[in-house]
């Protein structure tokens, strides 16, 4: 067990789920390889760091007070690494970090304030979008490049239960806030945009008194609650949300969805058979993700499932700029085969026009997190750019930021950076480009 002082059988506080210790800064780092020199910004990652000692039997890994991890790079150097605790008034920002409006949020779900935070990590106010944001905001927010609107699901329990859609203008500033209806109070961790509608995920997990009371994460299955996808109109406010009935079922994180040639809407998404069950600390040990397509048939007001892949994957990414477009690739962090104890071993790039993937194996004693994918300065094509991902090696116990090559990657990596200490398996980040 590393990095974490009392013995505990909580597997997200064990090994490199534990929290760091320490908050450091770190210059000249050691570079194998070439950082390609059009990779000039910040890369930084949010996730969960407690640093209070919790109790384990009840710590849930969703919980832990959030921490920054960034490496700056600039003209094929990296500058340094630093990581740094997110500071909110109340709230715990832990789950992603985005750019917008020339500014950078920490974010998380259910009722929690974005604290706004500066190109060195630190906080600098939790009184977001310009102080328009009168409620909590979402862990994950989805960006239309044609509008510069960020769109976000957000579910708070500050008057029982509400669920939003909360648009944030490319001015930074909030313009529109929308309450959605829901007969249930249903956990909506993410949503998903397409050119006409947002994506609302109604789904099996439900807010839990039980739970709660007894001093657990509040959310549990529910066999009992239908599950089902909101097709929300982002043209017509008036407009009726048209709901689609799936088979039982979570999505933690969809790759993508866009509409078709015939109007239908099509998500790509990592789903999840059971989870929030039995296990009450995390989401890892009940049922592995799949890579599944959901086809939703407009006019018949139906909804058609398909796996896509049997290889079991989590945290998917995109080109940026193609958020509720037609996309060709995508990008995830493969878990292995065993939903006890993820192995976070490789890199997968789907390529839905063949309908195959490739993999990545990161290498013995090595764990990825997220890959985030950061397109090349004057691409021509959509894979053009690179995968950046966070690499925990057990052989030193300490991490590195892995660069490869999305065109190409049986080459290796054509840059990792050493860093000074691990870097715990937490949750999203982003590239923000110098400029």
């Amino acid at each position: 067990m590393l990095g974490y002082k009392t013995k505990t059988d909580n597997p997200y506080l064990q090994d490199n789920y534990a929290p760091v210790p320490e908050q450091i800064k770190a210059t000249d780092l050691e570079v194998v390889g070439q950082i390609p020199h059009d990779l000039t910004g910040l890369f930084v990652r949010n996730g969960p760091n407690p640093m209070n000692n919790p109790r384990p039997a009840r710590y849930h890994w969703f919980a832990g007070q959030g921490m920054l991890h960034g490496v700056r790079l600039e003209a094929g150097k990296a500058l340094w690494y630093r990581n740094q605790s997110v500071k909110g008034n109340g709230t715990t920002p832990n789950t992603h970090v985005i750019p917008h409006g020339g500014k950078i949020y920490a974010i998380v779900e259910a009722g929690g304030a974005p604290v706004e935070i500066d190109q060195n990590l630190k906080s600098l106010s939790d009184a977001p979008f310009q102080g328009t944001l009168n409620k909590g905001f979402t862990a994950h927010a989805k960006l239309d490049a044609a509008t510069g609107e960020l769109h976000g699901v957000c579910y708070d329990f500050a008057r029982g239960y509400r669920l939003q859609h909360i648009v944030v203008g490319s001015d930074d500033r909030v313009r529109q806030s929308r309450v959605i209806d829901l007969p249930g109070k249903p956990m909506v961790h993410d949503c998903a945009i397409t050119e006409n509608y947002v994506l609302v995920f109604d789904l099996s997990i439900t807010f839990s008194w039980r739970r709660l009371v007894r001093g657990y994460f509040p959310m549990a299955w529910n066999d009992k609650h239908q599950a089902r996808i909101g097709l929300l109109n982002r043209k017509n406010a008036s407009a009726e949300t048209k709901w689609f009935d799936i088979d039982p079922c979570y999505i933690f994180h969809p790759v993508n969805a866009f509409e078709d040639a015939a109007g239908n809407v099509i998500l790509d998404a990592m789903r999840y058979q059971r989870l929030f069950d039995e296990d009450r600390n995390g989401p890892f040990t009940e049922s592995l993700p799949l890579l599944t397509r959901w086809q939703l048939d407009i006019a018949k007001g139906t909804a058609g499932e398909q796996q896509l892949d049997d290889k079991a994957a989590e945290f998917p990414r995109i080109h940026p700029g193609l958020e509720g477009q037609a996309h060709r690739f995508g990008y995830a962090l493969g878990l292995g085969e065993s939903a006890v104890k993820p192995q976070f071993s490789s890199i997968i790039k789907y390529d839905f026009t063949r309908n195959n993937s490739e993999v990545y194996e990161l290498g013995t004693d090595k764990m990825g997190a997220e890959p985030v994918f950061v397109p090349a300065d004057q691409a021509e094509s959509e894979d053009q750019g690179y995968l950046l991902s966070y690499v925990f090696d057990r052989r030193d116990d300490k991490s590195s930021l892995l660069i490869v090559n999305a065109q190409d990657m049986a080459a290796g990596a054509v840059a990792e950076i050493k860093l000074p200490q691990r870097v715990p398996f937490g949750f999203h980040g982003s590239w923000v480009p110098a400029h």
